[in-house]
């Protein structure tokens, strides 16, 4: 029997200017909308419009304090400072063709938009052009974003524990014209009622720079929770990574005040054995693939506009030294896994 013809793959996906075409079009949105949402009135569900939470979020990276949550821990550290340096909150593999790229922002928007395209390339390939695709973790919006454009027929459930990120996203959908494929949710997964009525329903779910977030006695709960949404033979979908070595004293201090929890590579595949997964596919990236995602880190335009020239000076700082001390005892990794 024949087999069925390949699905071409839609236009610009995997490409530099696919990729640098939806940069042109999403950063000005999501900026805009960022820009409107941290300076417009006030209400009452909004973090407070002061320069104490950019201090707060540089001395955080120091490993001081331990007592947030983390929906606290990106409401007020990470999602207006980070923006105005990065893309999203994860890093990305620098390719040869990314490498050569003269501007540093754009290597690293690049970089993260690319690993959006290589986490859902199973999904682009083999989900239904209609079919449901799951994102846990909402971030800044960057991969739902590419997804929904990349597929226009899909239907996207993006989840996030922290209510400023759904409002964010939901503001850039209107914007981008995606609100009616797009539904936004607020909650963590290992709540049932967060995930109990996409039960067996998702083409695909995706996962980008959240395992670390599951404390270490629950990262096999967290990713059977996430593969619980799936069809059967459906791929939960994985871009994130495992240390390689123990972390120095001050990584582990800095790790864990950001509530984040890096298992060992052998304790990530025991994780996804004991979540009755089966690998499909485990793409390592070394260290010196995304190192120098920490060396473009530096002051923007943006950053000195938000808080003014000494956080801009410090702040990149900072992140680039603390981004060098995560990457260097780690492997990234991008993998699909099915229910066994």
């Amino acid at each position: 029997m024949a087999s069925a013809p390949e699905r071409p793959l839609p236009d610009g996906f995997l490409t530099l200017e696919g990729q640098q075409r939806f940069l042109d079009t999403f950063l000005p949105v999501r900026n805009r909308v960022l820009r409107e949402f941290y300076h417009g009135p006030r209400t009452r569900d909004r973090a407070p419009r002061t320069a104490a939470p950019a201090w707060r979020a540089a001395i955080r990276l120091l490993g001081t304090r331990t007592d947030e949550t983390v929906p606290e821990l990106y409401r007020l550290y990470y999602n207006r400072l980070f923006a105005a340096i990065w893309l999203a909150l994860n890093w990305g593999p620098y390719t040869p063709a990314i490498r050569q790229l003269p501007d540093p922002l754009q290597r690293i928007h690049l970089s993260q938009v690319n690993s959006v395209d290589t986490c859902w390339r199973p999904a682009v390939e083999s989900a239904p052009p209609d079919g449901l695709l799951v994102e846990v973790g909402t971030g800044l919006s960057d991969g739902w974003a590419r997804l929904a454009l990349l597929m226009p027929q899909a239907r996207i459930v993006t989840i996030t524990i922290e209510r400023d990120q759904a409002e964010i996203g939901r503001r850039i959908a209107r914007e981008l014209g995606l609100h009616d494929r797009v539904r936004f949710r607020v909650g963590d997964v290992f709540s049932p009622g967060t995930t109990q009525d996409l039960a067996g329903q998702a083409d695909a779910v995706t996962a980008m720079g959240v395992i670390p977030h599951f404390p270490p006695p629950r990262k096999a709960e967290g990713l059977r929770a996430m593969a619980a949404m799936l069809k059967p033979g459906s791929p939960l979908l994985v871009f994130d990574a495992y240390r390689t070595r123990p972390f120095s004293p001050f990584m582990r201090r800095a790790l864990i005040s950001s509530l984040s929890w890096y298992p060992s590579g052998a304790d990530f595949r025991t994780a996804l054995d004991e979540a009755g997964l089966r690998p499909l596919r485990f793409d390592i990236h070394p260290p010196a693939h995304c190192l120098p995602f920490a060396d473009d880190t530096r002051a923007t335009a943006a950053l000195r506009e938000e808080f003014g020239p000494l956080i801009a000076w410090t702040f990149p700082r900072i992140v680039s030294g603390f981004m060098k001390g995560l990457l260097k005892p780690q492997e990234s990794v991008y993998l699909s896994a099915v229910r066994k």
